[in-house]
């Protein structure tokens, strides 16, 4: 995102890094890409330009990540939250996946299988302005419903499943 660094959702995108792998947040993230605004290759957006992008979430205790439900939780109440978030916003979305993920855990014996969740994100406008403003509010939208999730995993039960 360095290419991008004049704009303010590059800042947006680092403090969002910085809180996730920070000790206040239930989660980290162990990987995220960016593709930078590019001609629009959707037909459901009249808009010029398009960037697009993904960042890796996963549960800080690195056990969660090993079951299914809780993943699924993660999952669902991300989509959700997110969903509850910024509703009047077009120009930016997010799509929520579960990705297979190999764990290596620091002092134990051999490795386990898991899951993590991949955030995609997608921003467009018609020029690079454009585009990087609504990506700004798209990072800002993802943060507010990521602290929403790990401060209600925080002040819950030690089970974060629900049918929520």
């Amino acid at each position: 995102m360095q290419e991008w660094s004049a704009y303010p959702a590059t800042e947006t995108f680092y403090r969002l890094l910085e809180w996730l792998n920070g000790s206040e947040s239930v989660f980290e993230s162990n990987d995220c890409a960016f593709s930078g605004a590019i001609a629009n290759t959707s037909a459901q957006f009249s808009k010029r330009l398009q960037c697009s992008g993904r960042l890796m979430i996963l549960y800080r205790d690195l056990a969660l990540n090993t079951s299914p439900e809780q993943v699924h939780w993660l999952t669902n109440a991300a989509a959700h939250a997110l969903r509850r978030t910024d509703q009047a916003f077009e120009w930016g979305a997010i799509g929520a996946t579960i990705m297979r993920q190999i764990y290596d855990p620091a002092g134990a014996a051999g490795t386990a299988t898991g899951q993590q969740l991949m955030l995609s994100f997608w921003a467009w406008g018609d020029d690079a302005l454009e585009v990087m403003t609504n990506l700004d509010r798209t990072f800002r939208n993802v943060t507010v419903a990521l602290r929403k999730l790990s401060d209600e995993i925080r002040h819950s039960s030690p089970a974060t499943t629900s049918d929520d």
